[in-house]
């Protein structure tokens, strides 16, 4: 009885596994994983998960549904079902059947589970020294955590910068600013959703005592797969700034209404060692105080291990109107490690 056991669970995995069948006759059989830059990703029982390029693939066997992304632009929850008569992929999805060449199919991935979460965690410096030694440093974590059409993005950023007279040893501390974002997105409609945006935000050492923004508003998912991501949102709202004035040891509270713009993208190469990122917002007051705030987050991140990545940015923040004691404009380029989690 235990031997009819395994052999019908045996029976039963060999079934429901996927199955490659390659153009020399081989076949490969295992779970696939995605189809990503035209390689097919498939982990067989016997071993790690490996690509296979398409070009060497004559046609793909699943059970299951697939995200199926065509370079026509289509986007199907669909089964691979093997061959037609001609020897093109059977693509079955929405009750129809359709045949089409493997070539044509851009990225395919597994569904998404209801509930996903993704963590970064990194931090970045730069030094530089002479008679003086100035330096930058950021330490920045994000989360994101999808649930069914429910989505939460937070976010949170310390950034200091310095400099060091070496002949006398003082220290000066020249941007302390720490920032906390939290976007909240209803996926009524995909790829359409519904937006919250709250970001708080100071920086004492240019008078910026506070500045709390709450937007509402409409975005989209341009894109959103496991290798490429991008949306972006249009929202309006009120903001609150207190400004400090030393002099006069005051500070000055000003009431906006703001109108408010959000893009986010990140994008797979080489697999997945190498991700492009980058992501902005802009601020522009419509009443009270005359500003238009530009933040912008562009980097590479290089993965070392599973959990760690090697991480290049390039933060450019621009106010039109900044405090008296601030320069409109701030860049840096700082380098360090993260940990993806």
């Amino acid at each position: 009885m235990g031997l009819l056991i395994a052999a019908m669970l045996l029976v039963s995995q060999v079934a429901n596994a996927d199955v490659l069948t390659l153009t020399n006759g081989d076949r490969i059989t295992g779970d696939i994983k995605r189809i990503w830059d035209a390689e097919v990703t498939i982990e067989p029982e016997y071993s790690d998960e490996f690509a296979v390029d398409v070009s060497a693939i004559g046609h793909i066997e699943s059970e299951r549904n697939l995200d199926i992304e065509l370079k026509d632009g289509r986007n199907v929850v669909g089964r691979l079902a093997g061959a037609d008569e001609d020897g093109y992929q059977i693509l079955e999805y929405a009750d129809q059947s359709v045949s089409v060449s493997l070539e044509q199919i851009f990225e395919l991935d597994e569904p998404e589970d209801e509930f996903e979460w993704d963590s970064n965690v990194e931090f970045s410096a730069d030094f530089n020294s002479g008679n003086t030694e100035s330096y930058n440093t950021k330490l920045r974590a994000d989360t994101t955590v999808k649930l069914r059409d429910h989505r939460h993005i937070g976010e949170i950023t310390f950034f200091r910068e310095g400099i060091t007279d070496l002949a006398t040893d003082q220290s000066v501390l020249t941007q302390e600013k720490d920032l906390f974002l939290y976007n909240y997105n209803w996926l009524f409609r995909d790829p359409w959703f519904f937006s919250t945006r709250l970001s708080l935000e100071r920086d004492p050492i240019v008078q910026l005592e506070t500045r709390v923004i709450l937007s509402l508003g409409v975005g989209r998912d341009v894109w959103l797969t496991p290798r490429r991501e991008l949306n972006v949102q249009l929202g309006a709202g009120a903001q609150t700034e207190e400004i400090s004035d030393p002099t006069m040891g005051t500070t000055v509270t000003t009431d906006s209404a703001v109108l408010t713009w959000v893009l986010r993208y990140r994008q797979d190469f080489f697999g997945d060692d190498l991700e492009l990122y980058h992501n902005h917002s802009i601020t522009s007051n419509v009443s009270g105080r005359t500003n238009t705030s530009y933040k912008t987050t562009t980097g590479l991140r290089y993965e070392i291990t599973d959990l760690l990545y090697a991480n290049l940015s390039l933060d450019y923040d621009y106010e039109t109107n900044p405090a008296d004691v601030a320069v409109s404009e701030d860049i840096a380029l700082l380098v360090g490690l993260g940990a993806e989690f």
